[in-house]
């Protein structure tokens, strides 16, 4: 009977990891992108009642992340509250109450789920995931890679090559961070990782590949910090070393760093379009537009955007200015407050955790995917919906080793 219950459970928790991950559902009933289609809203209510129930039977397990239900219950409430000076109150409170059904599941995931358990199912569902995605590349090109402005590229399951990219990202780390813990699945799991190395490869997105070669390098250092002594500190030094020459570089001659990432030094028309949100920022810079109020389409704001950069701008390209637009000076305090607890228990407790570095590594991909992505509160979203969960296994007032 607990066998049943456990694996009814896991495979509960892998609808929802694949639901919100946004494959296939959409480019097959939305392809248009259409603003909110009414059946696609219809289809998130069973992940929001699953993700309830979950969180309903294991209720005792969320005194273990009391810091993290705190924090994020902040800044729910917060998202919430804008709808009194947003300028689109339906959306805000529309969009606000699938936040907290994706924050609720996030929780859960830190909550419930141990170290090996917690990545094995991830690595199944991205396993699923990479797997549809080649097949759709293979058999459907038509519907797998790009045939306009990215022809050629690879998108897969998804609408863009960028939200393929992403996702196996968070797939490689999902892979290599079970390999460690499951010993006796190795090999699989190396395989799966290769698997999705090669359709970030294909994908031709560097900003992607550059965060799966960080995540690689970066076993190395957390296993000498494991180990301590001299090979600690040599590592510590040299990653030290490392991120002082970055800093430099992009402070110095950031042309450099560009080219290698194959951009031109405007960002692709990212600098136009914070040059306006910044002027447009100045008229309400404590509290913001309203929570994902800015962007919607009848927007008069987003429009003076869109007119200055003459092509139809759909976020700010940065989750900081996104999240500076719609919740002002106040939001962005709010949310950088919670993200620095979650680096500072992270340095003391990148070991202690026991989930294979997978939290840690998690909370490095977030900060790094924000500064060009809007990922930060965002609802229905794998990305925030796993940051969440490392960030309440980073918090935890009681961690998984001391359970």
């Amino acid at each position: 009977m607990a066998l049943w219950i456990f694996r009814a459970e896991a495979g509960l928790t892998i609808f929802c990891f694949l639901m919100l991950s946004n494959a296939l559902v959409g480019p097959l009933f939305n392809p248009t992108q259409g603003e909110e289609a009414g059946f696609l809203r219809l289809l998130w209510l069973p992940v929001y009642g699953i993700a309830l129930l979950l969180s309903l039977l294991r209720w005792d397990k969320f005194l273990n992340i009391l810091p993290a239900v705190f924090m994020i219950g902040g800044l729910i409430l917060f998202c919430f509250a804008s709808k009194f000076w947003s300028i689109e109150p339906g959306v805000t409170t529309r969009r606000t109450i699938a936040l907290f059904f994706t924050c609720v599941f996030g929780l859960y995931l830190g909550a419930r789920w141990r170290g090996p358990h917690l990545t094995e199912l991830l690595g199944i569902s991205f396993a699923i995931l990479a797997v549809g995605a080649l097949i759709a590349c293979v058999a459907t090109p038509g519907f797998g890679i790009h045939q306009d402005v990215n022809a050629g590229l690879w998108r897969g399951l998804w609408y863009e090559k960028n939200q393929m990219a992403a996702m196996m990202t968070l797939g490689f780390i999902a892979c290599t961070t079970t390999a460690y813990q499951v010993p006796e699945r190795r090999r699989l799991w190396i395989g799966f990782a290769v698997l999705m190395f090669f359709l970030v490869l294909m994908t031709r997105s560097k900003t992607s590949l550059l965060a799966c070669m960080l995540v690689a390098g970066a076993f190395p250092v957390f296993f000498a910090l494991k180990k301590g002594g001299v090979l600690s500190i040599l590592f510590v030094w040299l990653a030290a070393t490392v991120s002082l020459v970055g800093m430099a570089l992009y402070v110095m001659a950031p042309e450099l760093i560009f080219k290698a990432l194959g951009k031109d030094p405007t960002l692709t028309g990212r600098t136009e379009i914070w040059e306006s949100l910044g002027r447009l920022s100045d008229k309400r810079p404590l509290l913001g537009y309203g929570y994902k109020a800015f962007w919607t389409k009848d927007s008069v704001p987003a429009a003076v955007v869109r007119q200055e950069t003459s092509w139809e701008v759909p976020s700010a390209h940065n989750g900081w200015l996104d999240l500076l637009i719609q919740l002002g000076w106040v939001g962005v305090i709010l949310f950088g407050a919670c993200l620095v607890a979650c680096f500072f228990c992270a340095l003391f407790r990148y070991d202690r955790v026991k989930d294979g570095f997978f939290s840690v590594l998690m909370l490095m991909l977030f900060s790094f995917l924000i500064l060009s992505e809007s990922f930060i509160l965002s609802q229905n979203s794998l990305v925030w919906a796993l940051f969440v969960c490392a960030m309440a296994r980073l918090t935890a007032n009681a961690l998984e080793s001391e359970r």
